[in-house]
């Protein structure tokens, strides 16, 4: 295996994450931990290339960003950075709460070999969207591409381009980790999902702290959001011309694509 599988963790010996590395290691693979960045209490420190802007976070979401949705962020983001500097060509990346399905290795190793436009893959995804079926992997799984953002960032594989530009977008924070994904025709991100999922989530309730009873309603705020509404409508459609011949024909699976209790359409 060319590339160590992370586990980002904020509790490296809790039953849950003592299991996961177990199933991983015994399909092949070399883990290796990572210590989330906790922002339950406080906001956390930022390092010297980061900035957190929550008055674009206002006019994408109608709603400042939480501590622990920066602290997921930065857990996420920090690692890419991490295998980047290092030189990785790859890197796999898990959180705390899934299960993986059998099969996985030979999976990621397949992902590895797809080539420098593979910028993302995800193992798994929250919520359905139409997609087109490119090819199929290993173990009868299928490489994917959405039409727009599927929701989740569980587990992935980025190549080095990938990281490349998920750092270069992402220095200045103002949307859950998952939503720059989600907005890869933002700046141009390749991503992919793999069906059926490869992993799963574990039962259980997050401990970061949504927008839910904080939108700003202010007239202002709802007048901006509208207008980056538009934009980004807009560098959406850009984005599925530039690359028509993955969307076209996308259509939906015909059955739930993973076991995650939270799916949906």
């Amino acid at each position: 295996m060319s590339i160590p599988a992370w586990i980002i963790t904020l509790n490296s010996t809790a039953p849950n994450v003592v299991s996961l590395k177990s199933s991983l290691e015994e399909q092949g693979f070399e883990v290796a931990f990572f210590d989330a960045v906790d922002g339950r209490k406080s906001t956390p420190t930022l390092e010297a290339d980061e900035s957190i802007s929550q008055f674009k976070s206002l006019i994408n979401r109608k709603a400042p960003l939480t501590n622990s949705e920066i602290g997921c962020y930065l857990s996420h983001y920090r690692l890419i950075k991490q295998a980047y500097q290092q030189g990785k060509e790859h890197v796999l990346i898990f959180e705390d709460d899934v299960i993986i399905e059998p099969g996985l290795f030979d999976l990621v190793n397949e992902i590895t070999k797809l080539g420098e436009n593979a910028h993302m893959v995800k193992l798994m995804a929250l919520k359905i969207r139409k997609r087109k079926v490119l090819k199929t992997l290993s173990g009868d799984y299928q490489l994917v591409r959405p039409v727009r953002g599927s929701l989740g960032a569980q587990g992935y594989v980025l190549n080095r381009e990938g990281m490349k530009r998920i750092l270069d977008y992402g220095a200045t924070l103002y949307m859950p980790i998952d939503k720059v994904y989600d907005s890869f025709f933002m700046f141009d991100l390749n991503s992919y999902n793999i069906e059926p999922h490869a992993i799963y989530e574990t039962v259980h309730e997050s401990s970061i702290k949504k927008t839910k009873g904080i939108i700003d309603n202010r007239a202002w705020v709802k007048a901006s959001w509208r207008l980056n509404k538009l934009h980004r409508s807009i560098l959406r459609k850009l984005d599925q011309l530039k690359h028509r011949d993955e969307y076209q024909g996308a259509t939906k699976p015909s059955a739930p694509p993973g076991k995650s209790s939270r799916l949906r359409d």
